[in-house]
């Protein structure tokens, strides 16, 4: 399966098989916006910033489309369907084809892509250690494929979103939040006074909450 991304290989030298760290950009990017990032990022990361699958025009993809109608919100569930199956692929592809730790996949999404971060979290837990969804929302097109609550039980989330985000509501990640919650996953909510941007708050939670996902796993305690 041929894919597009950038990576960046561990800082420190790893001893075994390193943590994945997968980032999803939002709609209208590319794999270099989320990559601007990886710098700050735990050097035990090896960090993969992928492309969504669906060109809108040279340089600028999505993981689906949607479109507001007057009935609302109508979201293109064979782009969604399309984009889940095709980034599971994706992941397993770069575990396996960068030697990565099967058992270390953490993603980190911004907008639709924290949208897949959350379908991927709901469907594909087995796949993933831990998850950072940065304005990002339910997508009900995934709901039929959703695992059973048990499957989640290592999961952890980290789910942001700005009070101030114009276009995806904060409303969004709180009703996440909620589902997240009766599966009984491990999760945690933070809101900010931003709008639809990642903000330097929300980063430095995110990059706190990975290294403690990664110290946990190592044994390490604070």
């Amino acid at each position: 399966m041929h894919f597009d991304y950038l990576l960046r290989r561990p800082l420190t030298p790893p001893t075994h098989r390193p943590p994945l760290l997968v980032l999803l950009h939002g709609k209208g990017a590319n794999e270099d916006d989320l990559f601007t990032l990886a710098k700050h990022f735990d050097p035990r990361f090896m960090v993969i910033s992928l492309r969504a699958p669906h060109e809108m025009a040279p340089g600028y993809y999505r993981w689906y489309e949607r479109a507001e109608t007057a009935q609302g919100l109508v979201f293109d569930e064979a782009e969604i369907e399309a984009s889940r199956t095709w980034l599971i692929q994706a992941i397993n592809d770069a575990v396996m084809g960068l030697g990565a730790d099967p058992h270390q996949v953490h993603l980190l999404g911004f907008g639709q892509g924290g949208a897949m971060a959350l379908a991927l979290a709901l469907t594909a837990p087995r796949h993933l250690r831990s998850v950072v969804s940065i304005a990002g929302r339910l997508l009900a097109a995934s709901a039929p494929f959703a695992a059973p609550a048990e499957a989640m039980d290592h999961l952890t989330l980290l789910i942001q979103h700005g009070t101030l985000d114009e276009r995806v509501p904060h409303a969004e990640s709180v009703a996440a939040c909620a589902l997240f919650a009766e599966l009984s996953v491990k999760q945690g909510f933070k809101e900010y006074a931003a709008s639809h941007t990642i903000s330097p708050a929300m980063l430095k939670d995110a990059l706190d909450f990975l290294r403690v996902q990664l110290d946990t796993a190592q044994g390490k305690t604070h």
